[in-house]
């Protein structure tokens, strides 16, 4: 992804370098073959590239925004996290190549794929299988209670936000109880 070709985005370079989109499209691309890799559909599945792209832009787009409208310099992770999982579920930017039994609403198996890792490493919380069992059971309710929030319910950039804030407040909060 470098200099921006569509004029509708075009405004972003005035708002962030060029080499700062890059580098975010690089890493959840990176991140989104990983989540496809570990599911092991690598073979089933595509990112399309104009999507995944659009995806970017729109976040870029939403954070611009922001940034004009709550004066701010930086958004936090939360929001980062929020808009970006936005996004990607808006864009849909994972194909099925062919029918996979159980892919049904595969971008957002993906989704959280991409940013559940993220959310655990903000929280310093383990990402493997050598978790105790309350905090895999914990996790395993946690994952299928946004996933079917993801299909099923509405939810916008700042609900994806504040889940992903209480998220992290929770496993903030674990060793004051």
């Amino acid at each position: 992804m470098g200099h921006i070709k569509d004029e509708h985005y075009q405004f972003l370079e005035e708002y962030f370098p060029v080499t700062k989109l890059h580098d975010r499209y690089e890493a959840l691309w990176k991140d989104t073959v990983k989540a496809i890799e570990n599911i092991g559909l690598e073979d089933k599945l595509r990112i399309d590239e104009e999507s995944f792209q659009i995806m970017v832009l729109d976040y870029f787009t939403d954070i611009a925004r922001l940034k004009d409208f709550q004066g701010i310099e930086t958004a936090n992770v939360d929001k980062i996290y929020g808009y970006e999982l936005y996004w990607f579920l808006r864009k849909h930017p994972i194909k099925l190549l062919e029918d996979v039994p159980d892919c049904f609403c595969i971008n957002e198996k993906i989704a959280i794929g991409v940013f559940l890792p993220r959310m655990l490493a903000e929280a310093k919380l383990p990402c493997n299988a050598d978790q105790n069992n309350d905090l895999k059971n914990r996790l395993a309710t946690f994952i299928n209670l946004l996933f079917y929030n993801l299909k099923h319910r509405p939810y916008t950039q700042q609900s994806l936000e504040l889940m992903i804030e209480a998220f992290l407040c929770g496993s903030d909060c674990k060793g004051l109880g």
